[in-house]
């Protein structure tokens, strides 16, 4: 079968988030992270032009959720909140992070999320950034009932003006 690029992320992607599900069990343990699934906020011809090694942002997505994971547990917070973990990729190996959670976090949570995350080496994107989040909760947190991300700042940009395809506005946010 011969699958487009777009595609092909898709599968893997959605492969890799399936491989991460436990099997149900009658008292599933308590998880530091849940990784519900990924949502990819641009549209596939963007992804397709900008993603050029597939198997390399499914490892990024993999390294990220490991992250997360690590991030929850050193924190020491408890907490139980479901969310995304918004992230662009851009060229030049960058990446940048939003956290956009259904309540307030634990500030040394989001402080170890954040800075974890940072941490990983990101895919190499081409021709502009690459955006998506990981809907995620954490202390096996019930996952959040909204479909797509709007971190704060991203809400603060566009009452500002900036521009409202994503990629534009990822990058009018880089700098702060």
């Amino acid at each position: 079968m011969n699958l487009t690029p777009f595609f092909r992320m898709v599968l893997l992607l959605g492969l890799l988030v399936a491989g991460s599900a436990q099997a149900a069990s009658p008292q599933p343990p308590l998880l530091p992270i849940t990784q519900f699934n990924i949502v990819l906020l641009q549209p596939s011809a963007v992804l397709e032009e900008r993603v050029a090694d597939v198997d390399a942002m499914a490892a990024y997505v993999k390294a990220l959720g490991a992250a997360a994971g690590e991030a929850v547990l050193a924190s020491g917070a408890q907490q139980s909140v479901g969310g995304f973990i918004v992230v662009a990729v851009r060229p030049g190996g960058q990446a940048r992070v939003w956290l956009d959670f259904d309540a307030m976090l634990d500030l040394e949570l989001k402080r170890q999320i954040t800075s974890r995350l940072k941490a990983v080496q990101p895919f190499e994107a081409h021709k502009g950034p690459v955006v998506f989040a990981l809907k995620v909760a954490t202390w096996s947190g019930k996952e959040s009932k909204r479909l797509a991300p709007a971190p704060l700042e991203w809400k603060a940009a566009r009452q500002a003006g900036a521009p409202l395809e994503v990629g534009s506005l990822v990058e009018s946010l880089w700098a702060d």
